[in-house]
C-alpha cells in the first residue's frame, strides 16, 4: 500500500485518519499537521494520489478510515472540487454511527464553516463542476456529508490563531491526544476500595497552587495503581503530561539520561530529544516546567538523588495549578514534599471482594469455598499484591491444590509477592538487615525498650537503623512504642532466614519455632552460624503440660553455638561447665523453676538483658553470683 504512517505500531494501524485536498494543503499545513501527530507518537494515516484509482474507494484507503478513531478533514477552497475528497467524507460520516463510533474534528482552513455546510463559495462552484458528471443520489450524499460535517465544532483558522498555523496545529494535537487517551495509565478493571484512596489524595491536591505530593508505603500496597488512577482523572485538564513508570528499575537498565529524556518528550510531545549529560537534562526540565502547567508523576523513586534529577527544585515549578506526584517506599525521597500520602492496606470485607473476583469472577466465593478464601485471605493481612497474585493463581485451580496454598501461605509469601518485597530488604547494608530479620524472627508485636538494648552493645545503632526501616516502610512503631511489621514483611524476613539453607536448619542464623530448634539442638546439628535460639515458648503452661519441666540442657550442647546473641531456654535447666561458651549472648530469656544450680562457670560477660519472667527465682538464688561476676 502506497501510503505514509507508522507501520510497526501494535493493535490499529493507524488512529488518526487525515483527509486533504493535496493541491492546497499537502505540502504546508497538512504536512505540518501529519509531521507533529507522528512526533507525539499518534498513528496518522495521510493518502498518497496514487491511491485514487477508480471510482470507489479501495480496500486499503477504506480500512484505513474505518479503523481510525478520529478522521480529520481539512476544508480547503478546493476540498470539494476533488471527488476523491468527498467521497472520503461520505466514508468519514458513515464511521460515526455505531458500532464504530469514530470522531470527526473538523478543520475549516481558507473556508468557512458555512461555505461548507450550505455549499457556498468555491463549494458551490465544485457542484457545478460535479453535477453533469456524477449521478443524483451520488451528489446529494456528498452533500449531506458536507451539512453534517460543517455542522461540527471544529477549528477555523482566522478565528482560532489569527491565522497562525502552528499554534492551531498544537492546539489539534493536544485535542487529539485528549481523545484518544494517549495520556491514560491501563489500570486493571479489577478494582476495589479505591474510592476512599482516591478522596484522601484529592484533598491533599490544591488546583489552585503547585503541588508536591507524595505516596508513601510499602511494595505491593498500591501506591502505583492510585496514582495511574488520580492521573488519569487529571490529565484531561493538562495540555503537559507525563507519567515516569518505575524509576527506580528503569534508571538502572536505561540510566538516569534516558528517563530525562523520556520526561521532556512527553511533555513537549516530540519525537526526539537531545540531551548531553545530567547537568544538560536538568537543566532542560528546569527551562520546561517554569512555563508550563505541567502533571508529572515520579513512580517508585528510591533515591532523593532521583526525585533532584528529575523534577528539580521545588521553586522550578513557577505556573499556579502544576502538579508533581512521587510514588516511593522510602520517606527520605519525600523531604522536600508538600503533602504525604500513606495508603492502609485493605480491610477484610475489601479483601475478600478482591480475591473472590480474581479467583471466581464473582464478588463473593462459592459457598464451598468461602472457608478456604477466608483463611487464605486472612494470611495476606489486607495487602493488594498478594491478594492478587494468589488469587489469580487459584483461578481454576482444585481443591486439593487450595488446600497447599493455605499451608503455603501461613509459611512463606508468594513467589512474585517475595520478590516484590525483596528489593526493599536488599537495599538495607548489614546493621539494618540484621534488626530486620531478628524483628521477624524475634520481636514482632514486641516492645522496643529491650531489643534496644541488645542491637546497641552489638554495635548496630538501633535508633538511627530503626528509623530508616520505618522510613523504607519495612515496619511501624507506634505511639506504644510496640514495634509491628506486617505479616508479608515478617514471612519474607523469615524466608530469607530459611533460604540461608534450605536443607539443615542448623546452618541458618535464626531458630525460632522452639520444635524445630529442639530437635536440631538435641542432635547438636547446631553451628556457628545461629545468632538467636528459642529452645522453648514464652507461654507458662504449654511446655509443663508436655512434661518438659526438669530436663537438662548439658554444655556440651552449647559447644559449636559461638555466635549466640539471643537464647530462650524455656523451662528447662542448664547444667555443666560453661567455661568460654556463649561468648556473644546478650539476651537470655529463662523460664527456670527449679531452685537447684548445676552450673559451673557460668560467666555472660557480655550479657545485657536477663530475663527472668515466668520463673521462681527469688533474690537468694545461688546463681546470682556467677552472673553479677560478668
Amino acid at each position: 500500500m502506497d501510503c505514509e504512517g507508522n507501520r510497526n505500531a501494535p493493535g490499529r494501524e493507524f488512529e488518526v485518519f487525515l483527509s486533504f485536498c493535496g493541491d492546497d494543503t499537502r505540502k504546508g499545513f497538512a504536512d505540518m499537521l501529519y509531521h507533529d501527530l507522528e512526533s507525539a507518537e499518534i498513528r496518522t494515516f495521510r493518502d498518497s494520489e496514487n491511491l485514487h484509482v477508480g471510482k470507489a474507494i479501495g480496500s486499503d484507503l477504506l480500512k484505513a478510515i474505518r479503523e481510525s478513531k478520529i478522521s480529520i478533514p481539512i476544508f480547503s477552497k478546493n476540498y470539494a472540487s476533488r471527488q476523491w475528497c468527498l467521497r472520503e467524507l461520505v466514508q468519514m460520516v458513515e464511521c460515526q454511527k455505531e458500532p464504530l463510533e469514530q470522531k470527526i474534528f473538523p478543520i475549516f482552513y481558507d473556508v468557512k464553516p458555512d461555505d461548507v455546510k450550505h455549499q457556498t463559495g468555491s463549494y458551490e462552484a465544485a457542484f457545478r463542476g460535479h453535477t453533469p458528471v456524477f449521478d443524483e443520489n451520488t451528489i446529494n450524499g456528498w452533500k449531506r456529508a458536507l451539512r453534517e460535517v460543517g455542522d461540527l465544532k471544529g477549528w477555523e483558522l482566522d478565528k482560532e490563531t489569527k491565522g497562525h498555523e502552528g499554534e492551531l496545529i498544537k492546539k489539534i494535537v493536544s485535542k487529539v491526544l485528549l481523545e484518544l487517551k494517549k495520556n491514560h495509565m491501563f489500570v486493571t478493571s479489577n478494582l476495589v476500595g479505591i474510592n476512599h484512596h482516591i478522596e484522601k489524595m484529592m484533598r491533599l491536591l490544591n488546583v489552585k497552587s503547585t503541588n508536591v505530593v507524595g505516596i508513601h508505603g510499602m511494595g505491593g500496597i498500591g501506591k502505583t495503581t492510585i496514582a495511574k488512577v488520580i492521573y488519569n482523572q487529571l490529565s484531561v485538564n493538562f495540555e503537559y503530561c507525563c507519567f515516569l513508570k518505575n524509576v527506580q528499575k528503569r534508571l538502572q537498565r536505561d540510566g538516569l539520561v534516558t528517563l530525562q529524556e523520556e520526561l521532556i518528550k512527553k511533555i513537549l510531545k516530540r519525537k526526539n530529544v537531545d540531551i548531553f549529560g545530567v547537568e544538560d537534562g536538568c537543566n532542560m526540565i528546569r527551562d520546561m516546567v517554569c512555563t508550563k502547567k505541567v502533571l508529572i508523576v515520579l513512580d517508585n523513586v528510591d533515591k532523593k538523588s532521583q526525585f533532584d534529577k528529575l523534577a528539580g527544585k521545588r521553586k522550578w515549578f513557577d505556573v499556579e495549578g502544576s502538579i508533581i506526584i512521587v510514588t516511593t517506599r522510602n520517606k527520605e525521597v519525600l523531604d522536600e514534599v508538600d503533602e504525604i500520602y500513606e495508603p492502609s492496606c485493605m480491610n477484610f470485607d475489601h479483601s475478600l471482594q478482591l480475591f473472590s473476583k480474581l479467583a471466581f469472577g464473582e464478588e463473593s466465593p462459592p459457598e464451598d469455598f468461602n472457608f478456604l478464601s477466608e483463611e487464605i485471605v486472612s494470611t495476606t493481612e489486607g495487602l493488594p499484591l498478594a491478594l492478587t497474585k494468589i488469587g489469580m493463581f487459584l483461578d481454576k485451580k482444585g481443591r486439593e491444590i487450595w488446600g497447599e496454598t493455605l499451608i503455603e501461605r501461613k509459611e512463606r509469601p508468594h513467589e512474585k509477592v517475595h520478590k516484590k518485597l525483596a528489593t526493599s530488604f536488599r537495599a538495607l547494608n548489614y546493621e539494618q538487615r540484621a534488626i530486620f530479620l531478628d524483628i521477624a524472627c524475634l520481636f514482632n508485636e514486641e516492645d522496643t525498650l529491650r531489643p534496644i538494648y541488645m542491637w546497641k552493645d552489638c554495635g548496630y545503632y538501633p535508633k538511627s537503623m530503626l528509623t530508616i526501616l520505618q522510613d523504607r516502610s519495612l515496619i511501624k512503631i507506634g505511639a506504644d512504642n510496640v514495634l509491628r511489621m506486617h505479616g508479608q514483611l515478617r514471612d519474607l524476613g523469615r524466608e530469607i532466614v530459611r533460604m540461608e539453607d534450605k536443607k539443615n536448619p542448623g546452618a541458618r542464623s535464626r531458630l525460632w519455632v522452639y520444635e524445630e530448634a529442639l530437635k536440631i539442638f538435641k542432635k547438636q546439628m547446631g553451628t556457628n552460624t545461629i545468632e538467636a535460639l528459642c529452645l522453648g515458648p514464652l507461654g507458662l503452661k504449654e511446655d509443663l503440660e508436655q512434661g518438659c519441666h526438669g530436663r537438662y540442657f548439658t554444655n556440651e550442647q552449647f559447644s559449636q553455638l559461638q555466635s549466640l546473641r539471643f537464647l530462650r531456654v524455656g523451662y528447662r535447666d542448664l547444667a555443666g561447665d560453661f567455661h568460654l561458651l556463649l561468648p556473644d549472648l546478650r539476651w537470655l530469656h529463662w523460664c527456670r523453676r527449679s531452685a537447684n544450680f548445676i552450673l559451673k562457670n557460668f560467666h555472660l560477660e557480655n550479657l545485657v538483658i536477663l530475663d527472668l519472667s515466668y520463673s521462681d527465682i527469688t533474690h537468694d538464688w545461688e546463681a546470682w553470683s556467677q552472673i553479677k561476676v560478668s
